[in-house]
């Protein structure tokens, strides 16, 4: 229980801090804002000679930035209604399947002495045929002791991170499965098919993973990065509320400005947008956190500079979307119509893409999800006599329930 007065008096007590904080973002916004503001005027050559001797400057423009006034692509259509809007996107999105995918997980209880946890993965298929054919199913896997216990400075311990990479593995090899399953059947050109993964491609998380780790979420994301490109199928990578600061890392290298440290590009970019408005696609070229090592993009191989990124403007009332697509979609001059679609899933989803939610709704695991699980586990430990031990704190808890 918290006590309403007492949480008053506190951050009445504490109002300097808060607006110090809030001062200090001010300042720094105002600074970054007139280097934007110059930086939509330099020709992208100026701008690339710029950043040319720095090996990682957050990003680097692509052609479309000469033809981008105000750093803005206008979206050409509009509409008087959500009705006229609807109609559109069913236009749009007529024989062009979309599909995402999404996963959940049950970490290992430290309560059972035998470690065991799962992860089901959901995928969502929309053909959008006139005949409304679709696709949601789902895969579920359960990972034993072998897949849950690693070496850890000497001693065997018990890994979550195991499971966020179980998870993050069968996301891709789902996604990866349907992109080879449209490619054999359908005719990519004509009808161009578009993957959205609920997550950035540029997978900056791993750099603080341990080696092994590291090193297969990296081989995931180059399977999926290769099936994409070899498909022709175009992979989205879809951050609603992006914290990147590629293009302020950018901008502080091209004009020398101190680093900032409580702006991100969403919020930057996001007055100069409008409603399916979107920047130009810049390259991401983002080093590590910790400058004193190597950058994930670094390990990247032929995708080091591959991946590029447009913010695009889903909601009048909150930042925009951060859309991370390889770059060998604007190169085949598809990233105008890739858009579109996403664009158009946004209106059928009343502001975030359909396909996802659809993907997150068959894959959500629920509390008594888990509970159900357990209790499956435990039946079946004893079944098979195998000595499952429960700790007392949590059989008191399940004999309260």
């Amino acid at each position: 229980m918290i006590l309403r007065d007492k949480i008053i008096q506190q951050l009445h007590n504490k109002r300097d801090k808060f607006a110090a904080f809030e001062d200090s973002f001010q300042d720094e916004a105002a600074q970054y804002l007139d280097a934007l503001d110059q930086m939509a005027m330099l020709p992208g050559s100026e701008l690339e000679r710029r950043l040319m001797l720095t090996e990682t400057p957050g990003a680097t423009p692509t052609a479309e930035f000469d033809s981008a006034p105000e750093l803005r692509i206008e979206f050409p259509h509009t509409w008087s209604n959500h009705q006229e809007a609807r109609e559109w996107a069913f236009n749009a999105l007529l024989d062009h399947p979309t599909f995402a995918v999404d996963g959940s997980q049950i970490k290992p209880d430290g309560d059972l002495s035998i470690p065991v946890a799962a992860v089901q993965v959901a995928w969502f298929e929309n053909r959008h045929t006139s005949d409304g054919r679709y696709t949601k199913d789902a895969r579920f896997e359960v990972l034993t002791p072998e897949d849950l216990i690693v070496e850890f400075n000497g001693d065997r311990v018990i890994s979550e991170q195991q499971v966020n990479l179980r998870r993050f593995e069968m996301e891709i090899e789902a996604l990866c499965e349907t992109m080879e399953k449209l490619a054999a059947a359908d005719d990519v050109v004509a009808n161009l098919p578009v993957a959205l993964f609920d997550s950035s491609l540029v997978i900056s998380f791993a750099d603080r993973l341990q080696e092994e780790m590291q090193e297969r979420h990296v081989r995931a994301m180059l399977k999926l990065l290769r099936c994409s490109e070899q498909t022709g199928v175009p992979v989205v990578g879809y951050v609603d509320s992006s914290r990147a600061r590629d293009l302020v890392h950018m901008i502080a290298r091209c004009f020398k400005l101190d680093d900032a440290r409580q702006i991100h590009d969403a919020g930057l970019v996001d007055s100069r947008l409008t409603w399916g408005s979107r920047t130009p696609m810049f390259i991401c070229a983002r080093g590590s956190a910790d400058r004193r090592q190597e950058g994930i993009l670094e390990k990247f191989e032929e995708y080091r500079r591959g991946i590029g990124f447009v913010y695009l403007k889903t909601s009048a009332n909150a930042p925009p979307a951060r859309l991370e697509i390889p770059l060998w979609v604007l190169e085949r001059e598809l990233l105008e119509q890739v858009i579109n679609l996403v664009i158009a899933e946004v209106v059928v989803g009343n502001g975030y893409p359909y396909v996802i939610q659809s993907a997150d709704a068959a894959a959500v695991i629920s509390s008594r999800d888990r509970d159900a699980f357990y209790a499956i586990f435990q039946r079946f430990a004893k079944e098979q006599e195998f000595g499952l031990r429960i700790s007392q704190k949590a059989a008191s808890k399940s004999r309260r329930r």
